[in-house]
């Protein structure tokens, strides 16, 4: 259930921008440039789109029914940390919520084998019991893998050239359109499998690159499995400058598999050095600058469509909580399992 507390916040919401223009994204990017500049973590693919040499190569199909059994299926056969299977169509690509993907052509769709080593002890992912602490350590890996993973699809955006997305809480790819809507771009499903022994987790992004032109599948709206929908944005359509245009199919998926497997591994050495700070802590800073709508007023949704609370969106916590400050002056914490972020 949402939980209220009695602090009150002083934040004001933030000023929204014009619609979407030419002149809106030049005046958008520079605000961005000199405020909520998201850093790169060292080792991402950056502005080259030279391969990581420790990584295997990313394997491609032409059609599968679903990238993360995929993975999975070669995880349990032995698939090290970064191992990674695309397909440029899905027949039953599903996201968070077991709701279905729709994979038309012209989309990355991509799944990464993670086996990232936390804690002190080195412990694999793992979302089953092993210890006095297991159940908070299983929750939060699940909170964090899907944010650090959404930090990564930034960065693999960057290094194609497109420095407009942005994260929507808790971590779907969004390009902001106009004062109050934003386009969905990608959304990312994290599965773990596995014992604390030999644990593993699944990263699924998709992410839509091209519009489909000519295959009768054209999405008008993108669900999210909450109430209302988004439009969707194409990847090739946001690149800086007229005359950029994105690499090959599989040049993409392995910029994003790099930049993504990058932000995990950063992620996992800073839980190390500080991992009783809340599985977010290492990457908070950096999510929190990357979210569109931080300082906006906005709608906390419920699953089944009900209104939970309506405010401003002050941050997130350390376990991926998004805080609202209400009216009233008290704040309301809604997790993402049970609740979505809608522009007010």
């Amino acid at each position: 259930m949402p939980r209220r507390t009695t602090r009150r916040s002083s934040a004001a919401p933030r000023c929204c921008a014009p619609p979407w223009s030419s002149a809106w994204y030049a005046s958008w990017r520079s605000r961005v440039t000199a405020g909520r500049k998201i850093p790169q973590v060292p080792g991402t693919p950056g502005t080259s789109r030279g391969r990581r040499a420790d990584l295997p190569a990313v394997e491609v199909l032409d059609s599968c029914e679903s990238t993360n059994d995929e993975a999975r299926r070669r995880a349990l056969a032995g698939a090290p940390h970064g191992a990674a299977v695309a397909a440029h169509r899905q027949t039953l690509g599903r996201g968070r919520r077991g709701h279905v993907w729709v994979s038309p052509p012209g989309g990355l769709y991509l799944s990464i084998v993670l086996r990232p080593k936390v804690g002190e002890r080195g412990d694999a992912v793992s979302g089953e019991k092993d210890g006095p602490r297991a159940g908070s350590r299983g929750l939060g890996l699940l909170r964090a893998l899907p944010v650090a993973s959404g930090l990564g699809a930034l960065d693999a955006c960057h290094a194609l050239g497109a420095t407009v997305p942005r994260l929507k809480w808790p971590n779907d790819l969004v390009i902001c359109n106009s004062v109050d809507r934003a386009r969905k771009l990608g959304g990312i499903l994290v599965e773990l499998s596995g014992s604390t022994s030999d644990g593993f987790a699944v990263c699924g992004i998709g992410v839509n690159l091209t519009r489909p032109k000519g295959n009768g599948i054209r999405p008008t709206a993108v669900h999210d499995g909450m109430a209302g929908a988004l439009e969707p944005a194409y990847l090739g359509e946001c690149l800086d400058g007229r005359d950029r245009e994105l690499p090959g199919y599989d040049a993409v998926a392995t910029v994003f598999r790099d930049a993504i497997v990058s932000r995990v591994d950063a992620w996992a050495k800073g839980l190390a050095v500080q991992p009783d700070d809340g599985p977010l802590a290492p990457i908070l800073a950096d999510y929190q600058a990357s979210l569109y709508n931080l300082d906006r007023r906005v709608r906390a949704v419920a699953t089944d469509g009900s209104l939970a609370g309506e405010g401003t969106f002050l941050s997130v916590d350390a376990w991926g909580h998004a805080v609202l400050g209400l009216a009233d002056g008290t704040t309301l914490s809604v997790d993402c399992e049970r609740t979505s972020l809608r522009d007010a």
